[in-house]
């Protein structure tokens, strides 16, 4: 519960800030730009159905990359993906059981205009995703676990920073990227954090 209302904390205070930072004439998010972000998983949601068993041999932080298209100054639509691998034991005669997780999602985000703090950029928005969830088993049984692919529904809050933000060149078009999502519904439910590099494409 604190963490999801640290997620809804974190949009309102971008909102309240919106209005302190809207004046000025360079446009971080200019209409017409994309961004492409390469990015990991600050931590994984559910493992494993069951809540004793204890992955192993798995990837320490699930992968992906994100798009992103600027409609308006404010206004991107886009797409992310991620995906998250794992092996674990749910029985003692079970063998080995190894879970994949790919989950491609369209985003809508606001971008809040911070010029008068150059190099930040602050935004929300709402995931529109699908969980596809693939497991195998090294003695071919069959997994009737919770784990099931799904579609999922995740509000976000993040934050960019830019640490060259007067560069005209290449690293003025890069910035780190923090974002935290709320998972609402499925199995898949929490929340979890993500971080990147974002590069400007144009």
């Amino acid at each position: 519960m604190k963490k999801a209302t640290l997620v809804v904390a974190l949009s309102f205070l971008a909102f309240a800030l919106n209005p302190v930072w809207a004046s000025g004439e360079i446009r971080p998010f200019p209409k017409g730009s994309m961004f492409l972000t390469g990015q990991f998983g600050l931590n994984s949601m559910v493992r494993t159905a069951d809540p004793l068993a204890d992955p192993f041999n798995s990837l320490p932080f699930p992968l992906g990359a994100s798009f992103e298209f600027m409609l308006t100054e404010n206004i991107g639509l886009g797409g992310t993906a991620m995906y998250d691998r794992w092996s674990d034991y749910l029985g003692m005669y079970g063998g080995k059981w190894t879970f994949r997780l790919i989950r491609p999602s369209f985003d809508c985000a606001y971008h809040f205009s911070p010029e008068r703090v150059k190099g930040l950029g602050f935004y929300t928005g709402i995931q529109f995703g699908y969980t596809f969830v693939d497991v195998d088993n090294r003695l071919s049984n069959r997994y009737n676990g919770l784990l099931k692919s799904e579609a999922y529904l995740a509000p976000f809050a993040g934050v960019h920073f830019n640490p060259w933000p007067n560069s005209q060149g290449f690293l003025g078009r890069l910035s780190v990227n923090f974002k935290a999502a709320w998972s609402v519904t499925g199995r898949f439910t929490g929340v979890y954090g993500l971080a990147g590099l974002t590069y400007r494409l144009k």
